[in-house]
């Protein structure tokens, strides 16, 4: 069973206004199956070497470079720690601030060292299209997952009926029984609300298919997606629940995904679509983004001055260069804009940056 993080917006903000350097990042993949962790933590122990070597190697004093990377160590010695892992594994490190964040993706196994953090792994977390939740019902159970396209994991709910027995403390003869169920979902419902709301993301309903006309009476939630994985829930292995899931959510993240880029074809050569880092790392500041799209495999190093707008871009990061796609996603974000992650032809240009404005 996978075991993921989490992460906000908040959590990015953190790494991302943290100053005082040297800051190391790390990211490795991990296994889900508990038999291979003794692999993820050689690879993260040799990881955590290199690590040390690059921080000396930039005149640090052994017990300083020490002193940084001991989160890693305390994470080298938790035996509870490694049997729940995701498909990734991020930890960021500096005299400020240490994270760690199991991923839904997998990463090349990898350890940077600079000024700054390394967060362009984590920019398709704030993309669209990529989270969705499936809610499992029966009267002996509730169960609510988080998924990605790679797989399910369970979300624990405070106040989450147990069954519906619990949730309604009577029953009623076969003329109430959809009225029960009814209550029993709006039950659910008020539990959920705040887990599954945050983004409005996609919700498939797992259960007898009789069930599911019910509960999508019973619930007001427009993610809702239309059709259900039917059956007995209890019954349904997690991997089978994903297997069966994902077919109907992949259309309704694919669906915006073409529509915008349609949208920046339509609109291309009229002021309403750039493709040039400068003005759209302006135009991201002003809040004119309406739809940011941004190349996975593409680097974008170098400073970009707020006030006077002056970009600089350098062939390879130097010590005091942003990840300028990242920063550029964060502040796209943080106006309401959708973003997207990807390669030609999931995104409409070969560049680092892509954009759609509000208005010309």
């Amino acid at each position: 069973m996978p075991y993921t993080d989490h992460v906000t917006p908040d959590d990015i903000d953190l790494l991302l206004e943290v100053r005082a350097g040297p800051c190391v990042s790390f990211h490795l993949p991990t296994a889900v199956v508990t038999r291979e962790t003794e692999r993820d933590r050689i690879v993260l122990k040799n990881l955590r070497t290199e690590a040390f070597d690059q921080l000396t190697g930039l005149g640090l004093r052994r017990p300083d470079a020490e002193a940084i990377l001991l989160p890693v160590d305390a994470l080298l010695e938790d035996e509870g720690f490694w049997p729940y892992l995701s498909d990734g594994l991020a930890i960021y490190c500096s005299r400020e601030v240490h994270t760690v964040h199991r991923l839904p993706f997998r990463f090349e196994p990898a350890v940077r060292v600079g000024d700054r953090f390394h967060l362009r792994p984590l920019i398709p977390l704030l993309s669209a299209g990529g989270v969705f939740f499936v809610i499992t019902v029966s009267q002996q159970q509730v169960r609510l997952f988080e998924g990605t396209r790679h797989h399910l994991a369970p979300i624990e709910v405070p106040g989450l009926p147990a069954d519906m027995t619990s949730a309604l403390r009577r029953w009623q003869g076969d003329e109430g029984q959809k009225l029960l169920y009814r209550m029993y979902f709006e039950q659910i419902e008020r539990a959920l609300r705040p887990e599954y709301r945050r983004h409005g993301d996609p919700l498939v309903f797992a259960g007898v298919e009789y069930l599911f006309p019910i509960f999508r009476d019973a619930i007001c939630y427009r993610g809702l997606v239309d059709g259900c994985v039917a059956g007995n829930p209890d019954q349904i292995s997690a991997d089978e629940l994903h297997g069966r899931a994902w077919p109907l959510v992949e259309p309704v993240f694919e669906r915006p995904r073409q529509m915008a880029i349609s949208s920046f074809r339509a609109l291309e050569g009229i002021g309403r679509t750039s493709t040039d880092p400068a003005t759209i790392l302006g135009a991201v500041l002003d809040g004119r983004v309406e739809t940011l799209f941004l190349q996975q495999s593409a680097t974008l190093f170098g400073s970009f001055d707020e006030a006077s707008r002056a970009l600089e871009i350098h062939p390879t990061a130097g010590p005091q260069d942003h990840d300028l796609v990242a920063r550029a996603a964060r502040w796209a974000y943080g106006t309401g804009a959708t973003l997207f992650t990807g390669e030609p032809p999931d995104i409409p240009a070969a560049t680092p940056l892509a954009a759609i404005f509000r208005y010309a």
